[in-house]
């Protein structure tokens, strides 16, 4: 198996592979709509390759952090926004499920967000999937979604240049509105 960037040409396999993996079009209409914003990173849409197909994609974007700060008497230090990664989102074509795509396509892409000095990522998903990438519970680090979620759905991954600065709330971009989050960034 083979993790790369995906090309434009490999679009229209991609948005099959989300709506096949999610039964349905709206987070292929994320991808989509991060793809045509200022918050799409190119080499973090990535595709796993296996038996010379596309087997699945991974799309780590921009979101917001606005900040609160620790201490309520640092007023200067509120409605700070800062930009993070947001792991979303993950699909596998269901032929190719169960075989190691989806951890491929994490690991690389955490891998590459090291390599840039990322300071950290977040995702709202399986509670007992993303923990074995490091993820942890987003509140223990001060980090919370801007909707609600089920305990230990909204997780957050701390890399070597987080600092605790960041905390605060998730602000997502316009795109995200196809999944039903509130957008704010």
């Amino acid at each position: 198996m083979r993790t790369r960037p995906e090309t434009p040409a490999e679009y229209a396999t991609v948005q099959q592979i989300h709506t096949l993996a999610f039964g349905g079009p709206n987070e292929s209409r994320v991808v989509s709509g991060v793809r045509q914003s200022p918050h799409f990173i190119p080499e973090l849409s990535l595709v796993a390759v296996l038996d010379n197909q596309i087997a699945g994609h991974v799309l780590f974007s921009w979101v917001g952090l606005e900040s609160f700060p620790p201490d309520e008497s640092r007023v200067e230090a509120r409605g700070v926004v800062r930009k993070v990664i947001v792991l979303a989102p993950l699909a596998v074509h269901p032929d190719f499920q169960n075989r190691g795509v989806g951890k491929a396509l994490v690991e690389e892409g955490l891998r590459r967000l090291e390599a840039m000095g990322q300071p950290l990522v977040v995702v709202r998903g399986s509670p007992t999937y993303y923990p074995r990438f490091g993820f942890v519970r987003a509140e223990t680090l001060g980090i919370v979604p801007p909707f609600e979620t089920k305990p230990g759905e909204y997780q957050a991954k701390p890399l070597s240049a987080y600092r605790p600065e960041f905390r605060g709330t998730v602000r997502y971009p316009a795109a995200f509105a196809a999944v039903g989050y509130p957008v704010q960034f």
